[in-house]
């Protein structure tokens, strides 16, 4: 769960922007942060953009030594009048250690197109701050408690990779390893561009195998009220095929194909074995079980909607967010799906029964009934100012609206009372 995030000189945001999620909690709150925040405010105002910044950190701070070559650019842009200044990102976020006990994680990193300027890399300890990492442009400094390597070694470190995704390639690095460990799913890719989750064969096994009395698929696809009754895999008969291999040969006459034809006639088993690996998943099929005129039909997925399939893909993410304690950045939530349905998948996040291991939502939307299932801590607003500045504040910074728990977010929202709408309107 992130409990801090800060961001200063990104995009649209110039100066330093700051969010809490472990503020203003309920007393006997089930998580050490929030398990929901939504973004809300007008087109153009910065909701994507710090959802951007999120996602940007943690895919920076993880995958930056295997995606980022040495004459490519980091996918950073700073904002337009201060080009010649780095971004600089604040991150703290916590997760359960082997003991179930929750250990706080922090990082800073300062940073423009060319080069990492800084970073450093602590975690928390019985509330005691301890070093892992200090980086200077190409200078590193270890903390007491962390192996040290070579200078030889280090001296390996691209200027354009973070430190945590370089050293979490050595065994005696476990704190690297932690920090990318750290399991994230975001449809806002490293650029910015948006990437709608998508459906597929490996989302629907996911689904089927880690469904549980937790998580119960079923239960949730008939509060969804799609029609769907059940999921299932049907795979390819590979025994059959294995088993009567002349009877198979009509479906190997292809010149892409010679090399398993050659493998069947010598019945090498480990050929079979490659050759079975590597079409099952071709050849199974994903079908969805409907109820109609008092029957049972089967349809494959190219028979369902793009609401349908968009929500099985959400489904999954959240499923792995519950089981993992992961974190998921949804842009525009409710793009093809009810607002009463994503209202009530939100919910479960609240939930420590089917939340078991504290995952954590973020997300952007425009429609404004969804403030209804939002505390004031969970509602984030993004609004330009009249310098096109992102500002970004939530609906508990009102500290003169009285009694605002209890208080209609929505209804406070639509007459002006937060700000952050279109304001011509």
């Amino acid at each position: 769960m992130i409990k801090y995030f800060a961001v200063e000189n990104y995009k649209s945001i110039k100066n330093k922007a700051i969010l809490e999620f472990d503020s203003n909690l309920a007393e006997n709150y089930a998580y050490p942060a929030s398990a929901v925040i939504g973004f809300a405010g007008a087109n153009a105002s910065g909701k994507t953009t710090i959802l951007q910044a999120i996602s940007f950190v943690f895919w920076f701070m993880q995958e930056s030594f295997s995606e980022i070559k040495e004459d490519q650019a980091i996918p950073v842009r700073q904002f337009a009048t201060m080009l010649d200044s780095p971004s600089k990102f604040h991150l703290i976020f916590t997760q359960k250690n082997s003991e179930n006990n929750y250990i706080d994680y922090e990082y800073l990193l300062t940073v423009n197109q060319e080069q990492v300027l800084k970073e450093e890399v602590y975690y928390y300890l019985n509330s005691d701050q301890e070093l892992v990492y200090k980086r200077e442009e190409q200078q590193v400094e270890f903390g007491k408690n962390v192996h040290i390597l070579d200078e030889d070694v280090t001296s390996a470190l691209r200027p354009k990779n973070s430190i945590i995704s370089f050293l979490a390639q050595f065994p005696s690095q476990d704190k690297a390893k932690t920090f990318q460990k750290y399991l994230f799913a975001t449809n806002i890719n490293a650029q910015g561009s948006f990437k709608d989750l998508q459906f597929n064969l490996s989302v629907a096994r996911n689904l089927i195998n880690e469904s549980n009395n937790k998580f119960d698929l079923l239960d949730i696809l008939k509060i969804a009220d799609i029609g769907i009754e059940g999921i299932n895999i049907e795979e390819m008969d590979l025994k059959s095929i294995i088993d009567n291999i002349e009877d198979a040969e009509p479906l190997f006459n292809s010149e892409e194909v010679k090399p398993i034809r050659v493998i069947f006639k010598k019945v090498d088993p480990l050929g079979i074995k490659r050759f079975v690996d590597s079409i099952s998943n071709q050849k199974a099929q994903i079908k969805f079980k409907h109820k109609m005129d008092n029957s049972f039909v089967e349809l494959l997925d190219s028979n369902e909607s793009e609401g349908t399939l968009k929500l099985l893909a959400l489904l999954e993410r959240i499923q792995l967010a519950f089981h993992q304690g992961s974190l998921l950045i949804i842009d525009e939530i409710e793009l093809r799906l009810h607002q009463n349905l994503i209202a009530y998948l939100i919910g479960l996040f609240e939930n420590p029964h089917q939340n078991i291991e504290g995952g954590q939502i973020l997300f952007s939307f425009h429609n404004t009934a969804l403030m209804e299932i939002l505390q004031p801590n969970q509602l984030w607003f993004t609004e330009k100012n009249d310098q096109g500045q992102t500002e970004i504040f939530s609906a508990a910074d009102f500290t003169d609206i009285k009694d605002i728990q209890q208080r209609n977010l929505e209804e406070l929202y639509r007459i002006g009372r937060f700000g952050a709408k279109p304001r011509a309107l």
